[in-house]
């Protein structure tokens, strides 16, 4: 069998690509149309030095002449997975494009396809390093891992996207610096935008809730929203920029790399064995169900569910969960509820709070006791 590897670094793990020729000849013009392409995520040019042996193998069958250019397409949607699936568990893995300064502070740009990532990659990457226009690799201390993978590029006529190196279309090297992250940016795209981008400050709930869904398997992490806030700690806050054209947002890249003052937060879970809050009202008992993470700040609690969906409580939710986790009897609750709010003018304390726990079970987040039981 004719073979010959491929040698790809991303987000920190090494991929060998083995190129199955057994079907179809391998002759070096087509052999460097499908390596050319990574040629900035060699494992020699300046990324990670990690032992062969350790590499993740992927088989890749060559095709004919007629089937390349779909060949090198899917090809670079199977080693983002395999890179990302070895990495579960060990790394936050953003859905983002990236980009870094010289001093090796990046600032990922989040957001699901269709954002316009590629393209602020592809415009950006020309005044800053490329880093990845797919998906930013985080430690838990900050570290960025880069993943320069070829930028896909739509061309008139072609079936295809063109998988193209990132040196190729001028875009930087990266930096000489370690890379850590600075900046958490969501971006919008608005065509019809007049004037400069808008940029403003997400409250970190608010935030977390916005880029859950761009975490590669999250649920593989331990405590993830407490990881996403140390991490929003390090750039101090999650801005929004809603821009029109990418280098529109050019001119932001310096305010986005400076910090801003972060938010108090702190882990909000339910403490084990508690015998839960019986309402006098509806006879049930009410215990926190069983969650993957839970953080509180500036009066809202965000919570992920086993199901991987986010909750956002805000008035007297987060005030109910906060005591329900403590342990807190029913009286414990209402009187939680009154210190911080008052009683309600329009109908008995007893009666609102019932009326939350219930709404907070409903959606799965409270367990009654009939079900726990069940």
């Amino acid at each position: 069998m004719q073979s010959k590897d491929i040698l790809v670094s991303a987000l920190g793990a090494l991929i060998r690509i083995r190129l199955d020729c057994s079907r179809h000849a391998l002759d070096t013009t087509r052999f460097l149309q499908l390596q050319e392409p990574w040629s900035d995520a060699a494992p020699d040019a300046g990324l990670e030095s990690l032992p062969e042996d350790e590499a993740v193998e992927l088989p890749w069958q060559f095709p004919n002449e007629k089937g390349l250019p779909g060949s090198i397409a899917e090809l670079s949607t199977r080693v983002t997975l395999a890179a990302i699936e070895h990495r579960r568990g060990e790394l936050l893995m953003l859905h983002a494009a990236g980009i870094a300064d010289p001093l090796g502070r990046v600032v990922a740009f989040i957001g699901p396809s269709g954002r316009g990532k590629t393209t602020l990659s592809r415009t950006l990457g020309r005044h800053y390093s490329y880093v990845t226009d797919e998906t930013v690799g985080i430690d838990v201390d900050g570290a960025v891992h880069p993943y320069r993978k070829p930028l896909s590029i739509i061309k008139e006529g072609q079936q295809h996207k063109e998988q193209t190196s990132p040196s190729s279309l001028g875009l930087l090297e990266l930096p000489a610096e370690d890379l850590k992250l600075s900046g958490l940016v969501v971006v919008i795209r608005n065509p019809e935008l007049q004037g400069a981008p808008e940029v403003v400050r997400l409250e970190l709930c608010e935030a977390l809730a916005a880029i859950v869904p761009e975490i590669s398997y999250l649920a593989d992490l331990e405590r993830p929203l407490q990881m996403a806030a140390r991490l929003v700690d390090r750039c101090g806050a999650i801005r929004q920029v809603t821009y029109r054209e990418a280098s529109d947002v050019l001119p932001l890249i310096p305010g986005l790399l400076e910090p801003a003052d972060p938010e108090e937060w702190e882990a909000v879970l339910p403490v084990p064995g508690s015998a839960g809050a019986r309402s006098v009202l509806d006879e049930e008992s009410y215990v926190p169900a069983e969650v993957l993470d839970a953080v509180e700040s500036a009066g809202q609690t965000a919570i992920i569910d086993t199901s991987r969906v986010v909750h956002i409580l805000d008035g007297v939710g987060p005030v109910i969960w906060r005591s329900l986790c403590a342990g807190r009897d029913f009286d414990g609750v209402t009187h939680d509820v009154e210190e911080a709010f008052g009683a309600p003018p329009e109908k008995s304390l007893e009666a609102a709070v019932s009326a939350v726990m219930r709404s907070l079970a409903d959606v799965g987040l409270l367990v009654r006791t009939s079900e726990r039981t069940a």
